[in-house]
């Protein structure tokens, strides 16, 4: 016989095994406080930089990720191409140090720096994750993801497809790598946090539309798979970071954390935490 649980909410925890979603403008902390979202601070987090912004992030854990699939070439031997034994070209995977990028600062600076595609990222987070030691992955950013995607699946004249063919099949390939990650974080008991640039914001009816900066139809489905989704600024007077959850139809920000119901705080896993474990049901 099945066995049926009775869910009883602890706040006096931090909760685990969410997918938490930071949209905002370039600059408004989402790298440097996503790269310490952990009960061990740094230390606890591994940043998949696809944007190749961490290098100034003092204490960052990162792999840099620089396409979906790894890059492959033509096999050669002492110059020479080889082929198999239908005559045609093999071809190979290019090993992550000589993909042709190089450390930008640093003791390391100029030499080559080791560089991953997300599909070898994904499966060796789910051969290596106990030895990793790691609680909390970040994707910094998701949009960056979104635009190989697009690639791969029509290159030239994306959007042209019948129906919007191609849109779907990007979208599609896009949430299946962010439910396979989505899984093996829930599976652990870890947090999964994807950030995104918010669009410009126009105004409708008096609001303001706010979305991540994806297309809208990947935009509404990576919004429903995320737990949590804040709004990162910074506090004009202050020139502090902030985060807001309050949210309505037009923007895509909210919880499903009551404690963080319509509320606005300092941008930090330290407030955000405090919130949540001090809450009190009324």
């Amino acid at each position: 016989m099945i066995q049926v649980e009775k869910v009883k909410v602890d706040w006096s925890k931090m909760p685990s095994g969410l997918t938490w979603m930071f949209i905002g403008a370039p600059k408004t902390g989402k790298s440097t406080q996503a790269a310490q979202w952990s009960e061990r601070g740094a230390e606890g987090v591994l940043l998949i930089d696809t944007d190749l912004g961490s290098d100034f992030i003092d204490g960052v854990n990162r792999i840099t990720v620089t396409s979906i699939n790894p890059p492959t070439r033509i096999r050669e031997l002492n110059g020479e191409i080889q082929f198999d034994k239908n005559g045609v070209p093999i071809t190979e995977e290019i090993p992550p140090l000589e993909r042709g990028f190089s450390y930008r600062n640093g003791p390391l600076k100029g030499k080559p720096m080791p560089v991953y595609s997300l599909a070898e990222v994904v499966f060796d987070l789910e051969d290596h994750w106990q030895e990793l030691g790691y609680d909390t992955i970040v994707i910094d950013t998701v949009d960056m993801v979104n635009e190989w995607i697009e690639e791969i699946v029509n290159p030239t004249d994306f959007g042209q497809g019948a129906y919007g063919a191609d849109y779907f099949k990007s979208t599609k390939k896009n949430m299946d790598i962010m439910l396979k990650l989505q899984f093996l974080i829930k599976k652990h008991g870890g947090s999964l946090i994807l950030n995104s640039h918010s669009k410009k914001s126009v105004e409708v009816d008096g609001k303001i539309q706010l979305m991540p900066e994806l297309p809208r139809g990947l935009a509404s489905k990576m919004c429903a798979k995320a737990d949590v989704i804040g709004y990162t600024t910074i506090d004009k007077k202050t020139g502090k970071h902030k985060i807001s959850f309050v949210g309505y139809d037009e923007r895509s920000v909210g919880s499903r954390l009551k404690p963080l119901h319509g509320k606005e705080l300092p941008f930090s896993y330290e407030e955000v935490k405090a919130e949540i474990t001090g809450y009190k049901e009324k």
